[in-house]
């Protein structure tokens, strides 16, 4: 039976199964993968040199952990499947979502493509001709053969197949192979360098490639960064996952780009290491590498220094470490992937289906889909996906660019400093990336090996056009209204598809002119051709180069129309629904208030009668001489008028929510005395019907028990749970309540309340609706249970209006378990009431009989206060506020009063001024006191404005005897 886990809006969610190594294994994974064992040696090499590859890696990995820490700020703010698309969705509504998750799935996808397409030429580098069997076709250079074909599709299939077996499975497999992955890396860079004792440190040199200045050889790594580094934000898309604190995601982020940028170094290392004989360092070497002669190893310089150092053994451990690299990248990015599809169809923004989860607690449709659609790639060879591969660099960066801006969008609403300057960074740096990429020679030293081909354009152009036709098609189902509402960001996208267009055709028509110059020049040079010939030569190629310019700008014209026809089309769609949804609200308003009136109507007018029933029925069950069945009919009359009232209870709640007319009123609570209540409230029904009952609110769990929060709403969330739980549990089951304190910032501390039975259940289909307003699942076994419908739907509401939120983990026949996540202020005013420990009294007997002044304003805190330190030896008078507190002092004798507890947030006079008013009192005696701050400002700033008022010490609230015997301990040794 699958296990249905809810939502507050009744959407599935992922299970919690990703620990924090696991999440490393992930991004890591991702990060590495085939690309950093061939490509190192092949491109980094030649290009930066030694040095430069290891400056620039860790300049990237810097530019990387920046745009890092926005992503953490953002799980933590939204620790939901989705990441990017969340991000955007959340900031800048379901159009901004739509287009970063579009981008986004471009990347995953490539890289799928990529780990599964590489096999064959991790194949080809180490075994040869072994897969090259049943001949094709060649496609871009790049022959295809049946062998290689079916590599790439078993890998897919059977690593599919492993992300289906559910997060906690997925992230032992991948922290295993990750682990494989680092361990294979540094023990061949340790073989590589120290085996010889340290010869191959030698071979470094030169530190840069001679090609280029150090500088450029520097900024070219860095501006691989994106592609190197691609993945590491994998992780965000699995955030509902973790079983950890979304807090600790910053230093799992940290760990995994100091690990990929360890890889990359020392791989890149490992190619420098060691040369074939006849040549006199890398750099011969690496500008040798097309040379046939070189043998089957040295093709690869990673691979051939690791063959030099280990030799069949160093040839072995590339292997296993570059397929653990790629197996890493094939799971790391499916489960990225179905995560990201999974949060789109949860959002009903793409079909609901693709968002179902198996047994496991995994999106089985999301990870199925990925894979078919992939099925197809290995049959277009290398080359073909080589171009899809790089469009994937663009992707990233708006995705990098996306949660950079939300991320700064978020932070100046919560005025967060730090993740501001993040954002903006994010933001310039991404900018940057996707405009070096997209706009050709925009650094000419650079351009030839890192802009993007003519091929790749082309994919960039189809993809952008696909995705408006897509977006075309879920508009015109958008029957909430979400999309459509940012006409800009559409026009930007056709403003893409046109430049990348213009960047094709000019690419296009460049090769069709150079191939036919190519062609004429070999013509002209042979001076057996006629001079008719050679003319009409020139004019038949000059004449194909004007039809290849003619059709492409046909091709161009076609899209261009074709996008500005769907923008129109939005815009005029958008326009009749907004006209239609402002005469929607005038008369749903009209609407809401008529019911309003006619409930508070109905209200009234069933009330009065019903009172009358309850009343009469209750003095009829009092009368003597009653026979037994008209007691048993005057009980079940009395059952149903509290049913009848519960549910009309019920209708004006809901009726207020809908309304907006419910407001939270925040009051001083003691968390800890309201879970006592809630026991004490059900504790004698649950034992009747024979349930185990729990309330669990302990002090390892709950550092803060006394916060400020609406007690009557939080009052009604417990009822409702915890009634259903009683309701929906047989006899011999178990009802448990446990609150634990998840994290605090500042003033603001998170609460997690679990309601958990051992009940009947639900099925999935209504768990998927649990929070609906009058829905109930109809079975026998709940068809005699009694309920309005109304319970989880009005918690939920409750829930979410005190900024939090609510979900349901149920599995018919076993129970179900309903969490509420709650931020809630915490009280710093509030006295901690319980009786002195024995350590406190032992520490406070040394000054049993003190002669003390304590000041309070308030009269609840005053007599806690008071209650705590006679109950630890001292004499204790009071004073109301700081004027009445300088008045007693100056009317006291010297002596009178050892030290004058005084606290600072007091109305007439603060504690401020009035130490201020004792310290300048005419007697000398009096004027010296001891006065200590008793207060709930516990900051630093706070305890330093205590001692500039001329304070002598500094107690923070709740008050423990300890710390003031200490304090007063250290001021009466000053003396």
């Amino acid at each position: 039976m699958d296990k249905q886990v809810a939502s507050s809006a009744g959407a599935p969610r992922l299970k919690k199964g990703l620990s924090m190594i696991s999440v490393w294994a992930l991004s890591f994974g991702c990060s590495v993968g085939w690309g950093s064992f061939v490509l190192s040696g092949n491109t980094f090499l030649p290009h930066a040199g030694p040095l430069g590859i290891v400056i620039g890696m860790l300049i990237g990995a810097l530019i990387m952990l920046i745009i890092g820490v926005n992503y953490s700020y953002l799980i933590k703010r939204y620790p939901d499947a989705g990441g990017t698309y969340t991000y955007s969705k959340e900031m800048f509504g379901h159009d901004h979502g739509y287009l970063s998750a579009w981008f986004l799935g471009l990347v995953y996808l490539a890289i799928i493509w990529a780990n599964a397409t590489a096999i064959p030429l991790i194949f080809r580098g180490i075994f040869g001709d072994a897969l090259k069997f049943g001949y094709c076709y060649t496609i871009a250079g790049y022959e295809v053969y049946v062998g290689e074909i079916l590599v790439s599709l078993a890998a897919l299939i059977i690593f599919g197949a492993v992300c289906l077996f559910g997060g906690r499975t997925t992230g032992i497999v991948q922290t295993v192979l990750a682990v494989i992955l680092i361990a294979g890396i540094l023990f061949g860079f340790g073989a590589a360098f120290f085996r010889s004792g340290g010869a191959a440190f030698s071979n470094l040199s030169p530190s840069f490639s001679p090609e280029f200045n150090p500088g450029v050889c520097i900024v070219f790594i860095v501006f691989l960064a994106p592609w190197a580094f691609a993945g590491f934000e994998s992780v965000s898309n699995s955030a509902e996952e973790f079983r950890f604190s979304p807090k600790k995601i910053l230093r799992v982020i940290v760990v995994a780009l100091v690990s990929a940028a360890a890889a990359y170094i020392l791989l890149s290392l490992i190619a420098a290491s060691s040369q074939p004989e006849g040549y006199s360092g890398w750099l011969d070497y690496t500008k040798d590498l097309d040379n046939e002669a070189l043998g089957r190893y040295a093709g690869i310089p990673t691979l051939f220094g690791l063959n030099t150092a280990l030799g069949n053994v160093g040839v072995a451990l590339f292997g296993v470490a570059a397929a653990a690299g790629i197996i890493t990248g094939l799971i790391g990015n499916l489960t990225a992937g179905s995560r990201l599809v999974f949060s789109m169809a949860r959002d009903d923004l793409i079909p609901s289906r693709l968002g179902a989860l198996n047994r496991f607690g995994a999106p089985k449709y999301a990870i199925l889909f990925l894979i078919i659609i992939s099925l197809p790639i290995p049959f277009f060879g290398r080359s073909a996906i080589g171009w899809i591969i790089d469009v994937n660099t663009i992707g990233i960066t708006v995705a990098y660019a996306y949660t950079s801006a939300a991320a700064f969008k978020a932070a100046w609403k919560e005025k967060k400093k730090s993740v501001l300057a993040t954002g903006v960074l994010g933001i310039v740096f991404s900018v940057f990336f996707l405009f070096y990429f997209l706009i050709p020679n925009l650094i000419p030293k650079l351009s030839h090996i890192t802009s993007l081909s003519v091929e790749s354009y082309l994919m960039l152009m189809a993809w952008a056009v696909l995705g408006f036709v897509l977006f075309f098609s879920l508009f015109r189902r958008d029957r909430a209204g979400r999309m459509g509402k940012s006409i800009l960001i559409w026009i930007v996208l056709l403003a893409l598809i046109f430049f990348t267009a213009l960047i094709w055709i000019d690419g296009v028509n460049g090769k069709t002119v150079e191939n036919a110059i190519a062609i004429l020049g070999a013509e002209y040079s042979d001076h057996t051709a006629s001079e008719e010939s050679f003319i009409s030569s020139l004019s038949g190629y000059f004449g194909g180069v004007s039809g290849t310019v003619t059709r492409n700008t046909i091709v161009l014209f076609a899209l261009v129309i074709v996008s500005i026809l769907i923008i129109f089309y939005t815009y005029s769609t958008v326009r009749k629904r907004h006209a239609a949804a402002e005469e929607k609200k005038v008369v749903a308003e009209q609407s809401s208030q008529a019911k309003s009136s006619f409930l508070s109507n109905m209200s009234h007018d069933i009330r009065t009668p019903m009172n009358a029933i309850i009343g009469y029925v209750t003095l009829a069950r009092k009368e003597k001489d009653l026979t037994p069945k008209t007691d048993e009919y005057l009980a079940k009359i009395q059952d149903s008028s509290g049913h009848l009232l519960s549910l009309i209870n019920d209708v004006l709640e809901m009726s207020r929510i809908e309304s907006g007319r419910m407001e939270i009123m925040p009051v001083p609570t003691d968390l800890r005395a309201t879970m006592i209540e809630a026991y004490d409230l059900f504790s004698t029904q649950m034992k009747a019907k024979g349930i185990k009952y729990e309330v669990l609110c302990e002090d390892d769990e709950v550092e803060d028990v006394n916060v400020l929060c609406d007690k009557n709403r939080l009052d009604r969330v417990l009822l409702n749970l915890i009634s259903n739980a009683y309701k929906f549990t047989p006899e011999g089951g178990s009802v448990t309540v446990r609150v634990t304190e998840t994290g605090r910032e500042e003033d603001t501390a998170t609460y997690r309340i679990s309601v958990k039975d051992t009940g009947i259940g639900m099925s999935p289909e209504f768990a998927a609706k649990v929070f609906e307003a009058y829905e109930r699942e109809r079975t026998l076994t709940v068809e005699n249970i009694q309920g309005t419908g109304l319970g989880t739907a009005i918690t939920k509401n409750i829930v979410e209006l005190m900024g939090g939120s609510i979900e349901v983990f149920s599995e018919q026949g076993k129970g179900s378990e309903f969490v509420v996540t709650v931020p809630l202020k915490v009280d710093l005013n509030a006295v901690r009431i319980s009786s002195l420990s024995e350590a406190e009294k032992a520490a406070a007997a040394a000054f049993a009989g003190m002669h003390v002044l304590l000041v309070e304003d308030d009269p609840a805190n005053r007599d806690v206060e008071r209650t705590m330190f006679e109950e630890a030896g001292f004499i204790v008078d009071t004073a109301v506020n700081g004027e009445d507190a300088v008045e007693m002092v100056a009317a006291s004798k010297p002596g009178d009063y050892a030290v004058v507890l005084m606290d600072i947030e007091m109305p007439v006079k603060n504690g401020y001024n009035a130490t201020k008013l004792i310290r300048s009192l005419k007697n000398p005696e009096l004027a010296k006191i001891p006065i200590v701050a008793l207060t709930a400002k516990a900051f630093s700033e706070d305890v330093a404005a205590a001692f500039e008022a001329g304070m002598n010490g500094h107690i923070a609230k709740p008050i423990n005897m300890t710390t003031v015997a200490d304090t007063l301990s250290e001021i009466f040794a000053k003396e």
